[in-house]
């Protein structure tokens, strides 16, 4: 199923009510694409609020919802929402500042289908109205942060806790979305685990897909219950682990899971150095430094059971050493288009995929770091390009890779946020210290 096509069980009507657009990662709007023209150009509005943003979600027509947490700066850990005037990025209504728990880590926020909004950050849940006022929180059961959260088709919540050291576990919980009450025990992970789950449906039901250290790994969900299938554990990362590190977030497409390996860096090592995660702020310019030696790859894997379980097909992107990332690849559906990049080394690049294979597209430099966009019904994609002490969008052609506009944001920090989408033919952009708003004039 592609997520764009309609509304998502679970999740609010709307063209964008979760990151990357729904549980499938799919970050594909159901809102139109840019589609700029000849004499439009983009344009953008930036917002300083010394936080570090983390994505925006859309609610009703004309609802704008941020969520932030602490900059790496402060001594306080706490979360807020606010809901922001969707044109000029002010501040109609906020939540107080959330708990956090001590740990300092991007969480998120999705629209529920019963209208309320859930966010996560650090090791608690909080259940906020329209106004952004708490309704209902929980601590979560492990002390440690938790990254972000996905709704099921009857409601209920699925969250997991975020490790880099091997020694500890990442677990599996599911909450009820009434009371935030925990349903069932906790349901560990065979490894630990760093990027954000995901949902597909098949014709065995739901299917949570998480990526291990080294394996990705698939839970059936039923009735609050989450059973690992013992079929489908493909090994991804299958060299020495100073020649090749994790994978963060995966994207599921219809047959498809794609991913990238070498996700971890000095950022990631900083952070995550103490029990209370984000106690210890990396050296500026450290995040883009990749600790694996290999070149960044782009990871296909089929999501159907074989008897040799999972066929993964592996392509060495740019063949530059020391690749490495903070988001999944992309893959437009309409084009059979996948985009993969290495933030490491500043390139993206597109790869239409076939049964016989990849084919190169294009290829070029790009310090992309977020989450992008894609526009399957205009063909072009959205992405960040840190240049020149300022993060700049940059809107490019899918097939060709030939850039269709650009504009420069006022933010002077670059990281791994989420691009979000907007109501009509805009984009919205979350860093460490700035929002933005990207639209065509």
């Amino acid at each position: 199923m592609i997520d764009r096509e309609g509304r998502i069980p679970g999740y609010y009507d709307s063209p964008w009510p979760a990151e990357c657009g729904g549980p499938r990662r799919q970050k594909a709007p159901r809102s139109a694409g840019i589609g700029l023209r000849q004499g439009e150009r983009l344009a953008q509005v930036t917002r300083h609020n010394g936080e570090w943003n983390v994505m925006m979600v859309l609610r009703a027509p004309g609802e704008l919802y941020l969520l932030y947490n602490n900059h790496l700066d402060s001594a306080e850990r706490y979360a807020a929402v606010e809901r922001l005037d969707p044109l000029t990025l002010e501040t109609i209504s906020a939540s107080p500042r959330l708990p956090a728990g001590g740990h300092t880590w991007c969480g998120g926020i999705v629209v529920h289908e019963n209208g309320y909004l859930y966010a996560n950050n650090g090791n608690r849940c909080f259940k906020l109205d329209r106004d952004c006022q708490v309704v209902a929180q929980a601590v979560l059961p492990q002390d440690a942060a938790y990254n972000s959260l996905l709704v099921m088709h009857d409601g209920m919540l699925v969250m997991k806790n975020i490790e880099r050291d091997a020694s500890r576990a990442s677990k599996f919980v599911v909450l009820e979305a009434e009371r935030l009450e925990q349903v069932g025990p906790e349901i560990a992970i065979p490894e630990v685990s760093m990027g954000r789950i995901a949902m597909g449906t098949d014709a065995g039901g739901q299917r949570v897909y998480v990526p291990g250290s080294h394996h990705f790994y698939r839970y059936r969900y039923e009735s609050g219950t989450l059973a690992l299938d013992e079929g489908w554990q493909p090994l991804y990362r299958t060299l020495p682990d100073d020649a090749q590190s994790f994978s963060w977030d995966s994207c599921i497409t219809p047959g498809a899971c794609w991913c990238q390996d070498n996700g971890d860096n000095e950022a990631n090592v900083a952070i995550f150095s103490t029990p209370q995660v984000g106690a210890v702020r990396p050296r500026r310019g450290a995040a883009f430094h990749g600790l694996a030696s290999s070149p960044q790859k782009l990871i296909r894997i089929d999501t159907a059971n074989t008897a040799d379980g999972a066929r993964m097909e592996v392509l060495d992107m740019f063949g530059l050493p020391r690749g490495s990332i903070f988001s999944p690849p992309g893959f437009d559906p309409v084009r059979q288009v996948a985009i993969g990049f290495d933030t490491g080394n500043g390139w993206i690049g597109g790869w239409r995929h076939t049964a016989g294979g990849f084919e190169k597209l294009w290829a070029k430099p790009c310090r992309i770091s977020m989450q992008m966009i894609l526009f399957p019904d205009t063909g072009e994609v959205m992405v960040n390009d840190f240049q020149r002490g300022r993060d700049e969008l940059v809107l490019l052609d899918v097939e060709t890779g030939a850039e269709i506009g650009r504009v420069a944001t006022q933010s002077t920090t670059a990281n791994g946020m989420f691009l979000s989408a907007g109501w009509h033919r805009d984009v919205m952009y979350c860093s460490i210290g700035s929002i933005a708003r990207i639209f065509v004039e």
